[in-house]
């Protein structure tokens, strides 16, 4: 809010005080878990019904290559290890064909901003069409599983002194956990758990009860209890075991003056302030361009904004592997302008903002830092906005290093230079900007799964290395 102002006043200088700002989701949206990769679609509602993006539902499947053209709609799939197949669709069409076949969806085929959108009911039979796997669909959480990849757990509890409970899973889990009076609920978003049965109750003294529930894309199991809970990871992340919470330490008794000189009562009622939020290491992930922005045309059916929003969700989800939280500062095909970017940056404080941009022309992956001044600012000082990153160069520059040296690693072509980049300039943080161009001469390789896998990893492993170097940041 402090940078939105200035920017309506005209200030010169700006002082970084702000909360996080909570960023934007889709209102809903459809969860996928594949082998490949567990990530997330927007759906929009046209006619009553659910759509969601045809491309954006298989660019993380396999190399997509659409083509539309008037009311009429191709698109080109190749899955790892499979020859392509070709998709036909008809705006305003129920019918259409997967590979030459015929297939009927559950409502018509809807062309937006020359970008193709199929009904979410039709969604598993497509898949299964295209795919020739078991597709499992949950359409009331909007969870759909491609193939046997659903993690399950079991549940187990060993009464004691304090009582136990183990949920053990197929393979490591890393959800969100949140706590309240007598209840501790973990968040699976990225994992494809499941139970095998949704209820639990026991006649513990200390835990009550489990039950497991699919909703807004999402898995949540909620153990009960009659006391604080708390929860311990184990076995690299494939138990958790929850228990009784630490009792809190007693109170501090002062002593109260005699009983003969009365206390003056209090004019105005103190309510202790809450403990501010411990430091934590969150990098912002920037795909650049968006709606009508489209950025560099990379082929005549695949603009910049796709090929980045792609990348940033690779890179989130190689973050999040390694045990680091990020965020996407867009996550579905909307415009965002600079100034919007910068303020919303520098409102959520994160320890590292990475940009990502995609480029037709050239070869491998540029690394960015600012070209600014690196005058002698301060990061408690009041910064410039044009000048936001000049307090930031020297930690920047290191972490422009370690990714760097992990694309060296992949023996992928890179190289590291300066540039007078927008919003990095406005930001207050340690910030890099990264352009991804094709590996070789072929610019359609620029789409390549395996590909953008390395880069992904690059830049997640370079980030992950300067944990510990880098200052965190308190929201």
């Amino acid at each position: 809010m402090a940078a939105a102002i200035a920017l309506a006043l005209g200030w010169g200088a700006v002082r970084w005080l702000t909360r996080p700002t909570v960023f934007a989701q889709p209102p809903e949206q459809l969860s996928v878990y594949s082998a490949q990769s567990s990530y997330a679609v927007p759906t929009i509602t046209a006619n009553g019904q659910q759509y969601v993006g045809l491309v954006e539902l298989l660019e993380p499947l396999g190399t997509v290559n659409a083509r539309p053209d008037g009311k009429k709609y191709k698109l080109r799939f190749t899955a790892p290890g499979s020859r392509e197949l070709e998709l036909q669709f008809h705006d305003g069409k129920e019918k259409g064909k997967v590979g030459g076949k015929d297939i009927k969806l559950p409502a018509n085929f809807a062309i937006q901003n020359n970008r193709g959108y199929v009904p979410l009911s039709g969604v598993s039979e497509l898949l299964t069409r295209m795919l020739g796997t078991e597709i499992r669909y949950n359409p009331a959480a909007r969870r759909l599983f491609i193939g046997n990849i659903e993690q399950h757990f079991t549940l187990d509890l060993r009464p004691g002194a304090p009582s136990k409970l183990f949920i053990s899973f197929d393979s490591p889990v890393n959800p969100t956990i949140s706590t309240e009076p007598g209840h501790i609920r973990f968040t699976f978003r990225r994992e494809p758990v499941l139970a095998a049965v949704d209820h639990a109750s026991y006649t513990d003294p200390l835990i009550t009860g489990a039950n497991f529930s699919e909703r807004d894309g999402i898995g949540e199991l909620d153990i009960t209890g009659n006391a604080a809970l708390m929860a311990n990871f184990a076995d690299g992340g494939k138990t958790i075991i929850v228990t009784a919470a630490p009792a809190p330490p007693p109170p501090v008794l002062t002593q109260q003056p005699p009983a003969a000189i009365p206390l003056p009562p209090a004019e105005h009622p103190q309510t202790p302030a809450p403990a501010p939020a411990g430091p934590r290491f969150f990098v912002l992930i920037d795909p650049a361009h968006g709606g009508n922005e489209i950025g560099a045309a990379i082929s005549p059916t695949l603009p910049e904004k796709d090929v980045v929003l792609g990348l940033a969700r690779r890179v989130q989800r190689e973050l999040a592997n390694r045990g680091i939280n990020a965020a996407l500062l867009r996550n579905s095909d909307i415009a965002i302008s600079l100034d919007q970017r910068a303020v919303s940056a520098n409102a959520a404080r994160p320890a590292i903002y990475v940009a990502l941009h995609a480029a037709n022309t050239g070869r491998g992956v540029h690394v960015f830092t600012s070209l600014t001044d690196a005058e002698n600012y301060s990061s408690r000082d009041f910064l410039p906005w044009d000048q936001a990153q000049a307090a930031f160069l020297e930690p920047s520059a290191a972490v422009a290093g370690s990714v760097s040296a992990e694309l060296e690693a992949r023996k992928l072509p890179n190289s590291t230079m300066a540039a007078p980049l927008r919003p990095m300039n406005n930001i207050a943080a340690p910030a890099i900007a990264i352009e991804i161009a094709a590996p070789g001469d072929n610019v359609s390789e620029i789409a390549s799964n395996a590909y953008q896998e390395q880069v992904a990893q690059s830049i997640a492993a370079g980030i992950a290395a300067m944990r510990g170097k880098i200052a965190e940041v308190r929201p």
